[in-house]
Protein backbone atom coordinates (compact mmCIF):
# COMPACT_ATOMS: atom_id res chain seq x y z
CA UNK A 1 0.00 0.00 0.00
CA UNK A 2 1.39 3.37 -1.02
CA UNK A 3 0.37 6.51 0.82
CA UNK A 4 0.27 9.56 -1.40
CA UNK A 5 0.66 12.88 0.39
CA UNK A 6 -0.17 16.13 -1.36
CA UNK A 7 1.30 19.20 0.26
CA UNK A 8 -0.34 22.48 -0.61
CA UNK A 9 1.79 25.50 0.26
CA UNK A 10 0.19 28.93 0.34
CA UNK A 11 2.22 32.09 0.16
CA UNK A 12 0.35 33.67 3.04
CA UNK A 13 1.77 31.04 5.39
CA UNK A 14 5.06 32.87 5.16
CA UNK A 15 3.63 36.32 5.73
CA UNK A 16 4.28 37.92 9.10
CA UNK A 17 1.87 40.71 9.91
CA UNK A 18 3.57 43.81 11.24
CA UNK A 19 2.09 45.40 14.35
CA UNK A 20 1.61 49.09 13.66
CA UNK A 21 1.61 51.81 16.31
CA UNK A 22 0.36 55.32 15.54
CA UNK A 23 1.32 58.25 17.76
CA UNK A 24 -1.27 60.99 17.29
CA UNK A 25 0.38 64.43 17.18
CA UNK A 26 -0.85 68.01 16.80
CA UNK A 27 0.42 71.57 17.06
CA UNK A 28 1.25 72.65 20.61
CA UNK A 29 1.90 69.17 22.03
CA UNK A 30 4.72 68.57 24.46
CA UNK A 31 7.74 67.40 22.45
CA UNK A 32 8.73 64.63 24.86
CA UNK A 33 5.17 63.29 25.11
CA UNK A 34 5.38 62.20 21.48
CA UNK A 35 9.06 61.92 20.61
CA UNK A 36 10.06 60.06 23.78
CA UNK A 37 7.76 57.11 23.05
CA UNK A 38 8.55 57.44 19.34
CA UNK A 39 12.28 56.99 19.96
CA UNK A 40 11.68 53.82 21.97
CA UNK A 41 9.14 52.36 19.55
CA UNK A 42 11.33 53.27 16.58
CA UNK A 43 14.17 51.28 18.13
CA UNK A 44 11.74 48.40 18.67
CA UNK A 45 10.89 48.55 14.98
CA UNK A 46 14.56 48.46 14.04
CA UNK A 47 15.15 45.40 16.22
CA UNK A 48 11.95 43.53 15.36
CA UNK A 49 10.53 42.75 11.93
CA UNK A 50 7.09 42.51 13.51
CA UNK A 51 6.70 46.14 14.56
CA UNK A 52 6.48 49.64 13.08
CA UNK A 53 5.62 53.11 14.42
CA UNK A 54 4.38 56.32 12.78
CA UNK A 55 3.68 59.92 13.77
CA UNK A 56 0.22 60.82 12.46
CA UNK A 57 -1.93 63.96 12.47
CA UNK A 58 -5.71 63.90 12.20
CA UNK A 59 -5.59 67.13 10.20
CA UNK A 60 -3.37 65.51 7.58
CA UNK A 61 -0.72 68.22 8.05
CA UNK A 62 2.82 67.36 6.96
CA UNK A 63 4.58 69.08 9.86
CA UNK A 64 3.75 69.78 13.49
CA UNK A 65 5.04 72.66 15.63
CA UNK A 66 5.34 71.58 19.26
CA UNK A 67 5.00 73.65 22.44
CA UNK A 68 8.67 74.66 22.65
CA UNK A 69 8.91 75.47 18.97
CA UNK A 70 10.33 72.23 17.60
CA UNK A 71 8.93 71.47 14.15
CA UNK A 72 8.96 67.89 12.92
CA UNK A 73 7.46 65.95 10.03
CA UNK A 74 4.57 63.54 10.28
CA UNK A 75 4.41 60.18 8.52
CA UNK A 76 0.85 60.56 7.31
CA UNK A 77 -2.74 61.21 8.38
CA UNK A 78 -4.42 59.58 11.35
CA UNK A 79 -6.86 57.05 9.91
CA UNK A 80 -8.84 54.99 12.47
CA UNK A 81 -8.62 51.29 11.80
CA UNK A 82 -5.12 51.29 10.33
CA UNK A 83 -3.03 50.84 13.48
CA UNK A 84 -3.15 48.17 16.17
CA UNK A 85 -1.91 50.58 18.82
CA UNK A 86 -2.96 54.24 19.16
CA UNK A 87 -0.95 56.54 21.43
CA UNK A 88 -2.15 60.10 22.02
CA UNK A 89 0.32 62.73 23.22
CA UNK A 90 -0.54 65.63 25.53
CA UNK A 91 0.59 69.15 26.25
CA UNK A 92 -1.02 72.55 26.72
CA UNK A 93 -3.97 71.18 28.67
CA UNK A 94 -3.56 72.74 32.09
CA UNK A 95 -2.55 76.13 30.65
CA UNK A 96 -5.58 76.03 28.35
CA UNK A 97 -3.20 76.92 25.53
CA UNK A 98 -4.42 78.02 22.13
CA UNK A 99 -2.54 75.05 20.69
CA UNK A 100 -2.20 71.62 22.27
CA UNK A 101 -4.41 68.95 23.76
CA UNK A 102 -6.90 71.43 25.26
CA UNK A 103 -7.25 73.23 21.94
CA UNK A 104 -7.84 69.92 20.14
CA UNK A 105 -10.56 69.05 22.65
CA UNK A 106 -12.19 72.44 22.08
CA UNK A 107 -12.17 71.99 18.31
CA UNK A 108 -13.92 68.61 18.66
CA UNK A 109 -12.51 67.15 15.44
CA UNK A 110 -10.27 64.53 17.03
CA UNK A 111 -12.78 62.98 19.45
CA UNK A 112 -14.93 61.07 16.90
CA UNK A 113 -11.77 59.68 15.30
CA UNK A 114 -10.57 58.43 18.70
CA UNK A 115 -13.94 56.78 19.32
CA UNK A 116 -13.71 55.02 15.97
CA UNK A 117 -10.09 54.00 16.53
CA UNK A 118 -10.87 52.58 19.97
CA UNK A 119 -13.31 50.14 18.40
CA UNK A 120 -10.65 48.44 16.28
CA UNK A 121 -7.29 49.01 17.98
CA UNK A 122 -5.93 46.32 20.27
CA UNK A 123 -4.39 48.96 22.55
CA UNK A 124 -5.22 52.62 23.12
CA UNK A 125 -2.75 54.67 25.14
CA UNK A 126 -2.40 58.18 26.49
CA UNK A 127 0.74 60.01 27.53
CA UNK A 128 0.32 62.80 30.09
CA UNK A 129 -2.78 64.85 29.20
CA UNK A 130 -3.25 62.83 26.04
CA UNK A 131 -5.35 60.71 28.39
CA UNK A 132 -7.72 63.65 28.75
CA UNK A 133 -8.51 63.51 25.04
CA UNK A 134 -9.43 59.84 25.33
CA UNK A 135 -11.52 60.58 28.42
CA UNK A 136 -13.42 63.43 26.78
CA UNK A 137 -14.06 61.16 23.82
CA UNK A 138 -15.97 58.95 26.27
CA UNK A 139 -13.93 55.77 25.89
CA UNK A 140 -12.44 55.65 29.41
CA UNK A 141 -15.63 55.59 31.50
CA UNK A 142 -15.09 53.28 34.47
CA UNK A 143 -11.57 52.45 33.39
CA UNK A 144 -8.37 52.85 35.41
CA UNK A 145 -6.00 55.46 34.04
CA UNK A 146 -3.60 58.26 34.85
CA UNK A 147 -2.62 61.65 33.46
CA UNK A 148 -0.47 64.62 34.47
CA UNK A 149 -0.85 65.13 38.22
CA UNK A 150 -2.42 68.58 37.78
CA UNK A 151 -5.27 67.11 35.70
CA UNK A 152 -6.13 64.06 37.83
CA UNK A 153 -9.10 65.69 39.55
CA UNK A 154 -10.56 66.64 36.19
CA UNK A 155 -9.96 63.12 34.91
CA UNK A 156 -11.84 61.66 37.88
CA UNK A 157 -14.77 64.02 37.18
CA UNK A 158 -15.04 62.36 33.76
CA UNK A 159 -15.83 58.98 35.31
CA UNK A 160 -12.31 57.56 35.17
CA UNK A 161 -10.78 55.63 38.08
CA UNK A 162 -7.58 57.60 38.62
CA UNK A 163 -4.52 55.58 39.61
CA UNK A 164 -1.56 57.88 40.40
CA UNK A 165 1.24 55.72 39.04
CA UNK A 166 3.73 56.30 36.22
CA UNK A 167 2.08 53.67 34.02
CA UNK A 168 -1.36 52.14 34.46
CA UNK A 169 -2.19 49.03 32.45
CA UNK A 170 -5.92 48.36 32.24
CA UNK A 171 -5.81 45.75 29.51
CA UNK A 172 -6.54 47.43 26.20
CA UNK A 173 -6.08 50.85 27.84
CA UNK A 174 -2.57 51.90 28.91
CA UNK A 175 -1.88 55.39 30.23
CA UNK A 176 0.88 57.27 31.98
CA UNK A 177 1.55 60.28 34.16
CA UNK A 178 3.28 63.39 32.93
CA UNK A 179 5.95 63.84 30.27
CA UNK A 180 8.84 61.49 31.15
CA UNK A 181 6.35 58.76 32.09
CA UNK A 182 5.80 58.31 28.36
CA UNK A 183 9.19 56.60 28.17
CA UNK A 184 8.05 54.03 30.71
CA UNK A 185 4.74 53.59 28.89
CA UNK A 186 6.51 52.87 25.60
CA UNK A 187 8.94 50.41 27.20
CA UNK A 188 6.04 48.67 28.92
CA UNK A 189 4.19 48.31 25.62
CA UNK A 190 7.31 46.86 23.96
CA UNK A 191 7.69 44.39 26.82
CA UNK A 192 4.02 43.43 26.81
CA UNK A 193 3.40 43.23 23.09
CA UNK A 194 6.81 42.14 21.77
CA UNK A 195 9.44 41.03 24.26
CA UNK A 196 10.49 41.88 27.78
CA UNK A 197 14.10 41.24 26.81
CA UNK A 198 13.76 43.64 23.87
CA UNK A 199 12.41 46.37 26.17
CA UNK A 200 15.31 45.86 28.57
CA UNK A 201 17.75 46.06 25.66
CA UNK A 202 16.25 49.35 24.47
CA UNK A 203 16.29 50.85 27.98
CA UNK A 204 19.94 49.91 28.31
CA UNK A 205 20.83 51.33 24.89
CA UNK A 206 19.37 54.74 25.72
CA UNK A 207 20.83 54.59 29.27
CA UNK A 208 17.43 54.98 30.88
CA UNK A 209 16.44 53.61 34.27
CA UNK A 210 13.14 51.98 33.45
CA UNK A 211 10.49 52.37 36.15
CA UNK A 212 8.79 49.00 35.94
CA UNK A 213 6.47 49.23 38.90
CA UNK A 214 3.26 49.06 36.88
CA UNK A 215 -0.27 49.14 38.20
CA UNK A 216 -1.92 46.47 36.10
CA UNK A 217 -5.47 45.29 35.64
CA UNK A 218 -6.46 41.64 35.97
CA UNK A 219 -7.77 41.99 32.40
CA UNK A 220 -4.29 41.11 31.19
CA UNK A 221 -2.05 39.18 33.56
CA UNK A 222 1.74 39.39 33.28
CA UNK A 223 4.41 37.22 34.88
CA UNK A 224 6.65 40.25 35.49
CA UNK A 225 4.02 42.64 36.86
CA UNK A 226 5.47 44.89 39.52
CA UNK A 227 9.10 43.94 38.94
CA UNK A 228 11.81 46.53 39.33
CA UNK A 229 14.58 46.90 36.71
Amino acid sequence: MHLRVILNVHNDLFYTRVMLADIVVFDGLDELDALGPYEILRRAGQLSIDFSVRLVAHTGQNTVCAASGLTFATDGPFVPGEADMIIVAGGGWNARSKQGAWAEYQKGELAPLLVEAAQSASVIAGVCTGTMLWAHAGVLDGRRANTHHTAREELADLGVIVVPDRVVDDGDVVTSGGVTSGLDLALWLVARELSDLLAQQIAKSIEYKWFRRIVQSARRASPFDGDDP
